[in-house]
């Protein structure tokens, strides 16, 4: 009598039945670092222009300044006044939004000296996290997360 080698029916079924119970668990938890993902991507992305335009301050002598606009959920990146980009932060996700800005007249200017305005800018997502990006006027950026 040789041995049989294998898997039988029903270990097969039992054992997709238990990868199926894991994933139903695993996939809403999975959902929620995804949202919360693009949220700190967003806000790198702001972090990034905050950075690239100091320097660029600096570099080519030019005053360059964002423009937030809270009810079009986007910012414009502009030099001297003259609109260079315009830009969204959910280009990573439809529901990231600008809930608040207290840079003086919704913009933030990056002078030639590396200076800039003193303010924060506030960032939602869909499951109520934020992010609280805060610069200074030596035009270091601090950010804060509340992720939920």
């Amino acid at each position: 009598m040789r041995s049989q080698q294998g898997f039988t029916l029903i270990e097969c079924v039992i054992a997709i039945t238990i990868i199926s119970i894991v994933i139903a668990i695993a996939i809403p938890s999975f959902q929620k670092y995804a949202i919360n993902g693009n949220l700190k991507a967003a806000t790198r992305d702001i972090i990034s222009d905050f950075s690239s335009l100091k320097g660029r301050a600096i570099a080519e002598n030019k005053t360059f300044s964002i423009t937030f606009n809270v009810a079009n959920n986007n910012y414009l990146v502009q030099q001297g006044g003259v609109t260079i980009q315009t830009k969204t932060p959910a280009y990573f996700a439809r529901d990231i939004r600008i809930t608040g800005v207290t840079f003086p007249g919704s913009t933030i200017t990056f002078q030639t000296r590396g200076t800039a305005s003193a303010g924060t800018l506030n960032l939602i997502n869909s499951r109520n996290s934020t992010a609280a990006i805060t610069t200074n006027i030596t035009g270091r950026t601090n950010v804060q997360f509340n992720m939920q």
